[in-house]
């Protein structure tokens, strides 16, 4: 199975975390390959471009239409996921691309999302024994905003 791992990277404690996820997809067996973002930054445009911009989206885009899932990061500030990742779960919805979320701390998240996934888990430990070729749903387990 193709994962794309959709999460943000932009301060020191998410990319902890994204890399923790990282691993724990190399880990499992039944992932195939898998897509972050965060490790495809290179490019032939300048960083923060308009250029570089679009060329990015256009990369992700891609990747995500090509996945046969997304685990997204749904941690990011006060309880509110970030919005690009928020951004690719509704992409992946569209594509009826399987979501498995992750949220390893609060306990709130909007209904939007909550309702477009197809799995969830609180722990990162899970997406190492995940069975991605079988994907067993789950439901959300928190409060809703």
């Amino acid at each position: 199975m193709k994962i794309y791992l959709a999460g943000p990277f932009f301060s020191e404690e998410p990319i902890t975390l994204i890399q923790s996820v990282e691993h724990a997809l190399q880990a499992n067996p039944t992932v195939t390959e898998f897509h972050s973002p965060r490790l495809d930054q290179t490019g032939e445009y300048e960083e923060f471009t308009p250029e570089w911009a679009r060329a990015t989206y256009l990369k992700d885009m891609h990747h995500i239409e090509t996945a046969d899932c997304i685990v997204a990061l749904l941690d990011y500030e006060h309880e509110i996921t970030d919005p690009g990742t928020a951004y690719e779960i509704g992409i992946a919805t569209m594509l009826k691309i399987p979501v498995i979320g992750l949220l390893t701390k609060g306990d709130t998240v909007n209904i939007m999302l909550t309702e477009s996934l197809h799995a969830f888990t609180r722990q990162v430990s899970d997406l190492q024994s995940y069975d991605f070729t079988k994907l067993p749903p789950s439901s959300y387990q928190g409060k809703y905003i």
